[in-house]
């Protein structure tokens, strides 16, 4: 037990890091006009940087930041699951509802990366900051580990559950 709460305060430090790190990865592409990369647009769409000011920035910042919000969500759940960890706190339903949270979340990011591409298009043609152009992108990757961490919680709930009516058992 003592070894659990030891790797997880270290991991619970990883995962602050991360969170910490990911509003300022984003930052500095954008700093550095690495709209493309933020944005997911395609290589054969030109971005006109000269126009990215004022309102047309600041939608690009809130449109490049869906995805990247919801990893962040992410890590907060999974940093919330290591600290119950770090707490000696294991099988409880505590412990379920995070592990689902984070599963949810996981689903969430590809979801988001999906608006993300779909909104960018229209948006930065608005503002003429690129030609029109509309992407529907869906990755599978989050999705499919998301739905699986679901699946592990609802049998790890289950398992709780059942333990639950053994310890009344007389």
């Amino acid at each position: 037990m003592e070894r659990l709460k030891r790797i997880s305060r270290r991991l619970q430090i990883a995962v602050l890091v991360l969170i910490v790190l990911t509003p300022v990865v984003m930052t500095l592409d954008a700093i550095f006009g690495n709209w493309g990369e933020l944005l997911a647009i395609p290589s054969t769409i030109s971005i006109d940087s000269s126009r990215v000011y004022g309102v047309g920035l600041l939608f690009m910042i809130v449109v490049a930041s869906i995805k990247p919000a919801a990893t962040m969500l992410a890590f907060w759940f999974l940093y919330k699951l290591l600290g119950y960890y770090r707490e000696g706190i294991i099988f409880t339903a505590d412990n379920v509802a995070a592990i689902r949270k984070i599963g949810w979340a996981l689903v969430f990011i590809d979801i988001a990366g999906m608006f993300q591409t779909l909104v960018a298009g229209p948006l930065l043609a608005a503002y003429n900051i690129t030609p029109g152009y509309i992407i529907v992108q869906l990755k599978v990757d989050f999705l499919v580990v998301g739905i699986f961490i679901i699946l592990v919680a609802y049998v790890m709930d289950m398992g709780r559950k059942l333990k639950e009516q053994d310890n009344l058992v007389i």
